[in-house]
Protein backbone atom coordinates (compact mmCIF):
# COMPACT_ATOMS: atom_id res chain seq x y z
CA UNK A 1 0.00 0.00 0.00
CA UNK A 2 1.81 3.49 -1.03
CA UNK A 3 1.86 6.17 1.05
CA UNK A 4 2.80 9.68 1.07
CA UNK A 5 5.70 11.07 2.25
CA UNK A 6 5.50 12.90 5.81
CA UNK A 7 6.16 16.73 4.92
CA UNK A 8 8.31 18.56 6.79
CA UNK A 9 7.85 22.30 7.46
CA UNK A 10 9.16 25.21 9.31
CA UNK A 11 6.84 25.77 12.52
CA UNK A 12 7.43 29.64 11.40
CA UNK A 13 4.98 28.54 8.32
CA UNK A 14 2.40 26.95 10.01
CA UNK A 15 2.38 30.16 12.50
CA UNK A 16 2.20 32.35 9.10
CA UNK A 17 -0.76 30.85 7.75
CA UNK A 18 -3.04 30.22 10.83
CA UNK A 19 -2.64 34.24 11.57
CA UNK A 20 -2.84 34.64 7.92
CA UNK A 21 -6.13 32.41 7.40
CA UNK A 22 -7.47 33.92 10.80
CA UNK A 23 -7.06 37.66 9.23
CA UNK A 24 -8.55 36.45 6.06
CA UNK A 25 -11.63 34.95 7.94
CA UNK A 26 -12.20 38.29 9.53
CA UNK A 27 -11.57 36.72 13.25
CA UNK A 28 -9.08 39.13 13.62
CA UNK A 29 -9.83 42.33 12.18
CA UNK A 30 -8.12 45.67 10.69
CA UNK A 31 -6.91 47.30 13.18
CA UNK A 32 -6.10 45.02 15.80
CA UNK A 33 -3.51 44.36 18.05
CA UNK A 34 -1.92 40.97 17.83
CA UNK A 35 -0.55 39.92 21.11
CA UNK A 36 3.21 40.49 21.76
CA UNK A 37 5.92 38.07 20.36
CA UNK A 38 6.13 36.18 23.67
CA UNK A 39 2.65 35.44 24.06
CA UNK A 40 2.25 34.61 20.52
CA UNK A 41 5.48 31.52 21.15
CA UNK A 42 3.93 30.98 23.79
CA UNK A 43 0.61 30.09 22.04
CA UNK A 44 1.58 28.37 19.48
CA UNK A 45 4.27 26.60 21.81
CA UNK A 46 7.14 27.84 19.45
CA UNK A 47 10.08 29.76 19.58
CA UNK A 48 10.22 33.66 19.09
CA UNK A 49 12.55 33.44 16.65
CA UNK A 50 9.89 31.12 14.14
CA UNK A 51 7.56 33.57 15.66
CA UNK A 52 9.52 37.15 14.11
CA UNK A 53 9.77 35.03 10.48
CA UNK A 54 5.94 34.25 10.50
CA UNK A 55 5.13 38.40 11.42
CA UNK A 56 7.88 39.13 9.14
CA UNK A 57 5.86 37.35 5.71
CA UNK A 58 2.51 38.61 7.38
CA UNK A 59 4.11 42.13 6.42
CA UNK A 60 5.45 41.56 3.34
CA UNK A 61 1.81 40.10 2.42
CA UNK A 62 0.14 43.51 3.26
CA UNK A 63 -1.37 41.69 6.06
CA UNK A 64 -0.07 43.59 8.89
CA UNK A 65 2.40 46.49 10.30
CA UNK A 66 4.86 45.98 12.25
CA UNK A 67 6.06 48.92 14.60
CA UNK A 68 9.06 48.25 16.85
CA UNK A 69 8.78 48.74 19.98
CA UNK A 70 5.14 49.26 19.83
CA UNK A 71 1.95 46.97 18.28
CA UNK A 72 1.26 45.03 15.61
CA UNK A 73 -1.81 45.85 13.65
CA UNK A 74 -3.57 44.05 11.44
CA UNK A 75 -4.20 45.90 8.18
CA UNK A 76 -7.23 46.10 5.44
CA UNK A 77 -6.22 42.97 3.53
CA UNK A 78 -8.91 44.92 0.53
CA UNK A 79 -7.06 47.95 0.68
CA UNK A 80 -2.78 46.36 1.17
CA UNK A 81 -3.00 42.74 -0.37
CA UNK A 82 -2.40 41.48 -3.75
CA UNK A 83 -3.86 38.92 -6.13
CA UNK A 84 -1.84 36.03 -4.69
CA UNK A 85 -4.46 36.29 -1.57
CA UNK A 86 -6.77 35.20 -3.77
CA UNK A 87 -6.29 31.49 -3.25
CA UNK A 88 -5.94 31.93 0.25
CA UNK A 89 -9.21 33.40 0.92
CA UNK A 90 -12.34 31.47 2.33
CA UNK A 91 -13.95 29.49 -0.36
CA UNK A 92 -17.29 27.97 -1.10
CA UNK A 93 -18.10 25.11 1.12
CA UNK A 94 -15.50 26.38 3.93
CA UNK A 95 -16.63 27.99 6.97
CA UNK A 96 -16.62 31.76 6.90
CA UNK A 97 -16.11 31.37 3.46
CA UNK A 98 -17.40 33.53 0.83
CA UNK A 99 -19.12 32.66 -2.27
CA UNK A 100 -18.92 36.13 -3.62
CA UNK A 101 -14.83 35.39 -4.08
CA UNK A 102 -15.41 32.36 -6.77
CA UNK A 103 -17.98 34.98 -8.34
CA UNK A 104 -14.99 37.55 -8.08
CA UNK A 105 -12.64 35.50 -9.51
CA UNK A 106 -14.52 34.55 -12.57
CA UNK A 107 -15.73 38.20 -13.50
CA UNK A 108 -12.01 38.73 -13.07
CA UNK A 109 -11.12 36.23 -15.38
CA UNK A 110 -13.11 37.70 -17.81
CA UNK A 111 -12.27 40.85 -18.26
CA UNK A 112 -8.62 39.82 -18.32
CA UNK A 113 -8.76 36.88 -20.97
CA UNK A 114 -10.50 39.56 -23.00
CA UNK A 115 -7.49 41.57 -23.32
CA UNK A 116 -5.38 38.88 -23.63
CA UNK A 117 -6.94 37.51 -26.37
CA UNK A 118 -6.51 40.85 -27.98
CA UNK A 119 -2.94 41.13 -27.19
CA UNK A 120 -2.02 37.44 -28.50
CA UNK A 121 -3.94 38.51 -32.19
CA UNK A 122 -1.55 41.18 -31.94
CA UNK A 123 1.69 39.78 -31.05
CA UNK A 124 1.49 36.34 -31.07
CA UNK A 125 4.37 34.20 -33.48
CA UNK A 126 3.77 31.73 -35.91
CA UNK A 127 5.14 29.20 -33.63
CA UNK A 128 2.36 30.28 -31.02
CA UNK A 129 -0.18 29.99 -33.18
CA UNK A 130 0.72 26.76 -34.08
CA UNK A 131 1.26 25.75 -30.68
CA UNK A 132 -2.48 26.85 -30.07
CA UNK A 133 -4.01 24.90 -32.96
CA UNK A 134 -2.43 21.94 -31.58
CA UNK A 135 -4.12 22.49 -28.24
CA UNK A 136 -7.30 22.63 -29.80
CA UNK A 137 -7.25 19.53 -32.55
CA UNK A 138 -7.67 16.91 -30.67
CA UNK A 139 -9.52 15.99 -27.29
CA UNK A 140 -13.11 17.06 -28.01
CA UNK A 141 -14.68 13.56 -26.59
CA UNK A 142 -12.48 13.89 -22.94
CA UNK A 143 -14.03 13.56 -19.52
CA UNK A 144 -14.71 16.74 -17.85
CA UNK A 145 -11.12 16.22 -15.85
CA UNK A 146 -9.21 15.95 -18.93
CA UNK A 147 -10.96 18.84 -20.63
CA UNK A 148 -10.28 20.83 -17.93
CA UNK A 149 -6.54 20.56 -18.22
CA UNK A 150 -6.39 20.57 -21.37
CA UNK A 151 -8.32 24.09 -21.14
CA UNK A 152 -5.87 25.22 -18.84
CA UNK A 153 -2.99 24.30 -20.83
CA UNK A 154 -4.58 26.15 -23.66
CA UNK A 155 -4.37 29.51 -22.09
CA UNK A 156 -1.30 29.07 -20.49
CA UNK A 157 0.34 29.94 -24.39
CA UNK A 158 -2.41 32.03 -25.23
CA UNK A 159 -1.21 33.91 -21.79
CA UNK A 160 2.18 33.79 -22.88
CA UNK A 161 1.61 34.70 -26.74
CA UNK A 162 -0.07 38.09 -25.18
CA UNK A 163 3.67 38.68 -24.00
CA UNK A 164 2.39 40.86 -21.26
CA UNK A 165 4.20 39.89 -17.31
CA UNK A 166 1.70 40.96 -15.33
CA UNK A 167 -0.93 39.00 -17.61
CA UNK A 168 0.82 36.14 -16.74
CA UNK A 169 1.42 36.88 -13.25
CA UNK A 170 -2.00 37.84 -12.63
CA UNK A 171 -3.37 34.58 -14.64
CA UNK A 172 -1.39 32.43 -12.22
CA UNK A 173 -3.29 33.72 -9.26
CA UNK A 174 -6.56 33.62 -10.79
CA UNK A 175 -5.40 29.72 -11.42
CA UNK A 176 -4.37 29.14 -8.24
CA UNK A 177 -7.63 30.70 -6.87
CA UNK A 178 -10.37 28.53 -8.91
CA UNK A 179 -7.90 25.45 -7.76
CA UNK A 180 -8.49 26.35 -4.39
CA UNK A 181 -12.30 26.63 -4.58
CA UNK A 182 -12.61 22.60 -6.39
CA UNK A 183 -14.93 21.26 -6.43
CA UNK A 184 -17.31 24.75 -6.94
CA UNK A 185 -15.09 25.70 -9.76
CA UNK A 186 -15.42 22.59 -11.59
CA UNK A 187 -19.11 23.18 -12.00
CA UNK A 188 -18.80 26.70 -12.79
CA UNK A 189 -16.30 26.43 -15.71
CA UNK A 190 -17.65 23.08 -17.23
CA UNK A 191 -19.62 24.66 -20.35
CA UNK A 192 -16.82 26.87 -21.05
CA UNK A 193 -14.43 24.06 -20.67
CA UNK A 194 -16.22 21.89 -23.02
CA UNK A 195 -16.78 24.27 -25.86
CA UNK A 196 -14.52 23.22 -28.28
CA UNK A 197 -15.70 24.63 -31.14
CA UNK A 198 -15.63 28.47 -29.23
CA UNK A 199 -11.73 27.29 -28.78
CA UNK A 200 -11.28 26.50 -32.38
CA UNK A 201 -12.82 30.20 -32.81
CA UNK A 202 -10.62 31.96 -30.48
CA UNK A 203 -7.68 30.53 -31.72
CA UNK A 204 -8.64 31.26 -35.31
CA UNK A 205 -9.18 34.85 -34.79
CA UNK A 206 -5.71 34.88 -33.24
CA UNK A 207 -4.14 33.39 -36.34
CA UNK A 208 -5.77 35.98 -38.32
CA UNK A 209 -4.32 38.99 -36.16
CA UNK A 210 -8.02 39.98 -35.79
CA UNK A 211 -7.75 41.60 -32.47
CA UNK A 212 -10.82 42.75 -32.32
CA UNK A 213 -12.74 39.45 -33.13
CA UNK A 214 -10.36 37.72 -30.99
CA UNK A 215 -11.77 39.71 -27.85
CA UNK A 216 -15.06 39.34 -29.20
CA UNK A 217 -14.85 35.71 -29.00
CA UNK A 218 -12.97 35.37 -26.07
CA UNK A 219 -15.88 37.76 -24.44
CA UNK A 220 -18.21 34.89 -25.87
CA UNK A 221 -16.30 32.13 -24.28
CA UNK A 222 -15.30 33.32 -21.15
CA UNK A 223 -18.96 34.62 -20.41
CA UNK A 224 -20.52 31.41 -20.24
CA UNK A 225 -18.99 30.83 -16.63
CA UNK A 226 -20.83 34.24 -15.45
CA UNK A 227 -24.26 32.42 -16.24
CA UNK A 228 -23.29 29.06 -14.04
CA UNK A 229 -20.81 30.92 -11.29
CA UNK A 230 -24.52 32.48 -9.55
CA UNK A 231 -25.75 28.88 -8.84
CA UNK A 232 -22.42 27.31 -7.69
CA UNK A 233 -22.04 30.09 -5.45
CA UNK A 234 -25.76 29.74 -4.37
CA UNK A 235 -25.33 26.17 -3.62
Amino acid sequence: MPFDPVVRRPVSEVVFEDLRAAILSGRLRAGAALPPERTLSETFSVNRHAVREALKRLQQAGLVEVHHGGATRVRDWRASGGLDLLAQLPLVGEAGGSPQVLRSVVEARRCIGIDIARLAAQRATPGAVAELRARTSAGAADELEAAAVRYEELWRVLVRACDNVAYELAYNSLLAATDAALPASRTVFADEVCAVDGHRDLVEAIALADAELAAVRADALLSRSLITAPAACDA
